[in-house]
């Protein structure tokens, strides 16, 4: 009978069926305080255009964007995007009757900033959903989902027919965009990361289902806002861990002074389940982790394990009160598991949890919540590398 529900569940997106109304979901290509990307997908033969405006005026300008075809569902993807937007502003499009809203980025932390970050999201819809529901609860302005997203690769061969992928991405897309909104209706946008289970490591890019969801995923890239830089890396998925040393030190080396740091990516250097010394794991400390040190990092969200973790601040492999913070571990729609006894951690747990990181110039305050919105640990952050207090 379990395994009878755990296929069940898996199998969620089965129950497909288009919806009425367009799906919408937001995401960036460029600045978040000056351009927004808008995704939707229909039945029909529309064309990608839209409407939009500042809340409150009267005058609606219009863009026309993009579209692709899905391979196996007739579906059609659009995409457009707003440039030249003013910071920390409201704006509202129009798809036809309906009008949404969403809210550029600040350009500094003057005002205060509000994200979310979590991994492993989308294997169990109603995890996913009633996770999805207290991330919103929190308001935030986006979210970074660290990683096998939707489950659509890398699975058992039983699970790769292409239109049951497909209908994986669209039931995770409905749900995010039935889900993803502020109580007063502002979209959240999402900001993806890879993980091993959207990707294969083998075959064009262009073959890749994710892309045809979201284009705007890189392997890595790096997102400023104000003095806050979030770096989003690759961990061995469509890039090898190595190939993205060069460029994460030029990238930190010019972000040196910035107030705040921190990381999003899949697969743990420091995991609480897995071994320390897998291949991956290694070559992440290997590369990546001295850069961190040596430009004061202050935190990296890490993913994969399905459970819980933070870890003492460490720096050159130990100990350390004014080094990184590895966090997470990847549990927000999936199964959780047990963590292992581990010198580095310093708090652990068998629980589907996501972060959600409020910062401002003073102080990053980092939570992590859990599938009922309770605070199960937090952390704060300070400023310019100086240091960090539980």
């Amino acid at each position: 009978m379990l395994l009878i529900t755990s296929i069940l569940c898996f199998f969620g997106s089965f129950s497909f069926f288009p919806k009425m109304q367009p799906t919408v979901y937001l995401s960036w290509e460029n600045d978040p305080a000056t351009s927004m990307v808008i995704h939707w997908y229909t039945e029909d033969e529309e064309d990608s255009k839209i409407k939009y405006r500042k809340q409150g005026e009267s005058v609606w300008s219009y863009k026309e964007g993009t579209y692709v075809h899905l391979r196996h569902l007739p579906l059609r993807i659009h995409s457009v995007e707003l440039l030249d937007l003013e910071p920390n502003t409201e704006y509202e499009f129009s798809l036809g009757k309906k009008v949404y809203r969403f809210r550029s980025l600040p350009m500094d932390l003057r005002y205060p900033l509000c994200f979310a970050v979590g991994g492993d999201v989308y294997y169990y819809l109603d995890l996913m959903r009633k996770m999805a529901l207290q991330i919103a609860a929190r308001s935030p302005d986006f979210v970074v989902v660290g990683g096998d997203i939707a489950y659509t690769r890398g699975s058992k061969q039983l699970f790769k027919q292409r239109d049951w992928q497909e209908k994986r991405w669209v039931t995770f897309f409905n749900t995010w965009s039935e889900t993803m909104k502020t109580s007063d209706g502002r979209l959240i946008p999402i900001v993806g990361v890879l993980g091993n289970h959207d990707v294969e490591r083998i075959g064009l890019e262009e073959e890749e289902i994710v892309y045809r969801f979201l284009p705007e995923i890189r392997s890595f890239k790096v997102i400023d806002i104000g003095s806050l830089s979030l770096f989003l890396l690759d961990t061995g998925h469509r890039y090898q861990v190595k190939a993205q040393e060069k460029w994460l030190e030029q990238e930190l080396e010019k972000r040196e002074k910035n107030a705040y740091k921190m990381a999003v990516y899949h697969v743990s250097g420091y995991p609480s389940v897995y071994s320390e010394e897998g291949i991956t794991p290694r070559r992440i400390r290997g590369y990546w982790h001295p850069h961190f040190d040596r430009y004061h990092l202050q935190i990296a969200f890490e993913n994969h394990n399905h459970a819980y973790k933070r870890t003492y601040p460490l720096k050159n492999g130990k100990y350390d009160p004014e080094g990184v913070i590895y966090m997470g571990d990847g549990s927000w729609g999936v199964w959780t598991r047990v963590p292992k006894e581990k010198w580095y951690l310093e708090k652990k747990a068998k629980v589907n949890a996501v972060c959600v990181v409020q910062i401002d110039q003073e102080k990053a305050v980092v939570e992590a919540i859990d599938i009922k919105g309770k605070m199960i640990d937090s952390v704060t952050i300070i400023p310019q590398g100086a240091g960090s207090a539980p």
